[in-house]
């Protein structure tokens, strides 16, 4: 039993696994990363090559989040699913930080970090990414990287204080995963968003 079908046996104990699947590992993805695709009963699995050596179980744990993915099947839960979730928490912890970062981003996280976390977050790495207007800011856990649109190079300095508190929120927070869901957005989060001097005014 190939590691794709011991993943959906353990998900759906009671069903039959009626599919061909197979995996490949690329280096173009970032650390961590994975994709699936289906075709009728076909399922490709991409892994980074970063997801070599680790162990089994946590690897199952991604498989079986991919699948709830791609099968749409809400309400799943495993202890392997739990064990991927936990790891990927803790990459953020232990993944390198550069120290040739943007001057405007430093100077950002370095004021956020002072007024509203006590000068108390380590610092992430820090990324201007492309002029995208549908993703302004983002933290990736696999690389414990802030990045912000470069449309807010020339921003206002509480705008993008602002964008770094939001990401740095997700750093320190991670995430719950519950019956397959991931959220990023509870209630711990958004009451902490606000206390953000005028974030009522800049979400608008």
């Amino acid at each position: 039993m190939d590691i794709v079908e011991e993943s959906f046996t353990r998900l759906f104990p009671d069903a039959e696994f009626g599919y061909e699947a197979a995996v490949s590992y690329s280096g173009k993805f970032k650390p961590y990363n994975a994709t699936v695709r289906r075709i009728g009963i076909r399922l490709f699995f991409s892994f980074s090559h970063s997801w070599m050596g680790v162990s089994d179980e946590i690897v199952i744990g991604l498989v079986q989040h991919l699948l709830v993915k791609i099968l749409k099947k809400k309400g799943a839960s495993t202890l392997n699913m739990q064990l991927y979730d936990d790891f990927i928490r803790g990459i953020s912890d232990v993944a390198a930080v550069s120290n040739d970062n943007d001057e405007a981003l430093e100077s950002s996280f370095a004021r956020v970090n002072e007024r509203y976390f006590l000068g108390l977050s380590e610092k992430p790495n820090l990324r201007w990414g492309s002029g995208s207007f549908r993703k302004l800011a983002s933290y990736d856990y696999h690389v414990n990287a802030i990045t912000i649109s470069s449309l807010f190079r020339d921003a206002p300095q509480h705008i993008l204080d602002y964008l770094t508190y939001h990401e740095l929120l997700h750093k320190k927070l991670k995430f719950r995963s519950s019956s397959g869901m991931t959220r990023h957005h509870g209630a711990e989060f958004r009451s902490l968003e606000r206390a953000f001097e005028g974030s009522v005014t800049i979400d608008k």
